[in-house]
């Protein structure tokens, strides 16, 4: 018979967070912990009266000490991987992705999994594991997606300041099969190449996916400038939705290169420009010559990793958007977005309402979105919807 899983309980502050619908306990709120578990341990959670709440991971050398797997019982074993696995396709299928071969299969907390995404591109899935309870039961959740989804190559991307936070030493490279770690991927009918080694985050971002429609419907004749650009995702669906031209910039030269090759790879390299150059100095030279836009996209990064950073993020996003708003041509447009959880709609729009202000800016929303139906968000898990994004035209006085 299979050993039990150790026992933990709650406080009553503990308590109302999972009943609220949260998956994150904080080490204050848990009680009558086991000695000498290791970090990353699964747990069976229980109340100050013995009311069974779930499985869930443990780190106690990390903030949220405790995350939720399931509001049952669960072992960290093949067999409740691959079920994970496919129900997290099986709703992606019925949000109409099934079919799609750039795709998030899995999204952390908005699919049980706390600190697992998985990416697939085409034939490739990059994997990346941010928490010591993903770490621990690392090698059956490569051999359970092996067997979920068909692949050439998992390359694992398992970096960045979350790891470092739950105490993980930082790990890349391929975990599973071989070949190239590149592949060329199609979406909405345009061929991006994606390189999950060297490339930003899993490869691409694929949470601004519905947003580049959005702007591929808005930028017919228009001239665009495409900031923080990346391999060149809104700028290509710009082109692709008839706009005259595109200036993308981003800090990265490898990026700059990259979104060039994209542009060429869709047969649009004559109006694509590319400079590799820090976007807020970029601006202001920009600001101080004649040339305007009349769309002008920008998708920051998040700006702010913790709470500490927060104040900072807020001065960041308020500057590059009064930038990007006095750059724009009479009845031009912005379309800008927010990728941080620890910037919410409210304060992200208030920031916004700033910059107008000091831009002498008068704007109106034309759109908004946020993120696909493969990054799923759950109501009682509010950090799972971080993304923004919104598009406003500047009226004429």
């Amino acid at each position: 018979m299979e050993a039990q899983l150790p026992a933990v309980r709650l406080s009553r502050k503990g308590e109302e967070r999972l009943r609220a619908g949260h998956l994150w306990v904080f080490g204050d709120d848990l009680r009558d912990l086991p000695v000498s578990l290791p970090p990353g341990a699964w747990v069976r959670v229980f109340s100050r009266a013995e009311e069974f709440f779930g499985t869930g991971t443990l780190n106690l050398a990390s903030r949220i000490a405790l995350r939720m797997v399931s509001r049952g019982e669960a072992s960290p074993d093949k067999a409740f991987f691959r079920e994970r696995f496919s129900e997290s396709l099986r709703r992606r299928a019925e949000s109409g992705l099934g079919g799609e071969t750039a795709l998030r299969l899995v999204y952390s907390e908005g699919d049980f999994l706390p600190g697992l995404i998985v990416d697939r591109y085409g034939s490739v899935l990059c994997a990346q594991i941010l928490t010591a309870g993903m770490e621990a039961a690392r090698e059956e959740i490569v051999e359970s997606l092996v067997e979920t989804f068909p692949c050439r190559l998992v390359y694992e991307r398992s970096e960045g300041s979350g790891r470092k936070r739950e105490g993980l030493p930082e790990r890349k490279g391929p975990a599973w099969g071989g070949g190239e770690p590149r592949e060329e991927v199609s979406m909405d009918g345009l061929r991006f190449a994606v390189d999950v080694e060297g490339g930003p985050k899993t490869g691409f971002f694929l949470d601004q996916r519905e947003n580049r429609r959005i702007v591929r419907k808005l930028a017919g004749g228009k001239r665009v400038l495409d900031g923080f650009c990346s391999t060149g995702g809104f700028g290509i669906y710009a082109l692709a939705g008839g706009a005259k031209s595109v200036l993308a910039v981003d800090a990265s030269v490898s990026a700059v290169s990259a979104a060039w090759e994209n542009a060429r790879r869709n047969g649009m390299s004559e109006r694509w420009e590319g400079k590799a150059a820090d976007l807020f100095a970029e601006l202001r030279t920009l600001a101080a010559s004649s040339l305007r836009f009349d769309l002008v996209v920008l998708d920051p990064p998040s700006f702010a990793k913790s709470r500490e950073g927060k104040e900072g993020a807020l001065r960041g996003y308020k500057d590059i958007n009064r930038m990007g708003m006095s750059l724009l041509a009479p009845g031009g447009m912005l379309a800008t977005a927010s990728c941080t959880q620890q910037v919410d709609v409210a304060k992200w729009k208030e920031v916004l309402r700033a910059a107008a202000a000091d831009a002498g800016a008068d704007l109106e929303l034309v759109a908004s979105g946020g993120q696909p139906a493969d990054h799923p968000v759950l109501l009682g898990v509010p950090e799972t919807e971080y993304l923004k994004f919104a598009v406003y035209r500047k009226r004429s006085s």
